[in-house]
């Protein structure tokens, strides 16, 4: 299994956040660079950065930190939050990304979407998945649509898509447990697709619980943050 560590960026500080609830946000002490640094360190290769301000408020992305991050670093990173058009995501891989995750675009522009798909590769763009009460939630987690997930996988598993990652969005940041039901799910309805998913984990019992029902990435953040997960354990889960 691929663990990636999640990283929320707002104001070129890390910080974590309840199912992306700003009143809950809270600001990290570390810098969103020594983070990666300490998580390259223990073994980790995939980084997952999503940048808040962006996302939730419509603030221009943080380009700037993501090359920072990016240099200081060979660790990957999948970058996601507020690109909503081609010249975004452009910008995203042009400043060091590694794979870019987005969730309103294949709502709002089919076509921009599945272009960005040919452009820069069906292994580099990810499509978020954000449910809430069962439906597709785009804009930040703002916006509740109608939209059924399983549906919306469908149509773009069909036109070629690879990468999905999959949040209850009343789990992320919530040490709930993951929503091992929907998961189950969705890697019966699409074997081939490859799942990425977040939210809910408590401990490394969930991480092998994931594992062990077939999830082949799975992020991890808050867990770490509140010091239920250790990088201990993190270390010799991974080698």
């Amino acid at each position: 299994m691929n663990l990636l560590a999640s990283i929320y960026i707002k104001d070129n500080q890390a910080v974590k956040v309840k199912s992306g609830d700003f009143r809950t946000l809270k600001y990290i002490d570390e810098s969103p660079i020594d983070l990666i640094k300490k998580f390259e360190d223990v073994g980790i290769e995939k980084i997952y950065c999503v940048d808040l301000g962006s996302a939730k408020l419509d603030e221009k992305n943080n380009f700037i930190l993501l090359e920072m991050m990016s240099q200081f670093s060979k660790v990957k990173i999948n970058y996601s939050g507020g690109l909503r058009t081609s010249e975004h995501v452009s910008s995203a891989f042009i400043n060091g990304a590694d794979k870019v995750t987005v969730g309103s675009m294949p709502v709002y522009n089919k076509k921009v979407f599945l272009n960005s798909l040919t452009t820069w590769g069906y292994k580099k763009i990810v499509m978020a998945v954000d449910i809430w009460n069962d439906n597709l939630r785009i804009n930040g987690w703002k916006y509740q649509t109608k939209i059924d997930p399983i549906e919306h996988i469908k149509y773009f598993h069909k036109k070629g898509l690879k990468n999905i990652k999959v949040t209850d969005i009343s789990k992320d940041g919530s040490l709930g447990g993951p929503p091992f039901k929907l998961y189950k799910k969705i890697l019966k309805k699409f074997p081939k697709i490859n799942l990425i998913v977040g939210g809910g984990i408590r401990s490394m019992e969930d991480i092998k619980m994931l594992e062990k029902i077939g999830v082949k990435n799975a992020i991890f953040g808050r867990a770490y943050y509140d010091g239920n997960i250790t990088l201990d354990q993190v270390s010799n889960f991974i080698n």
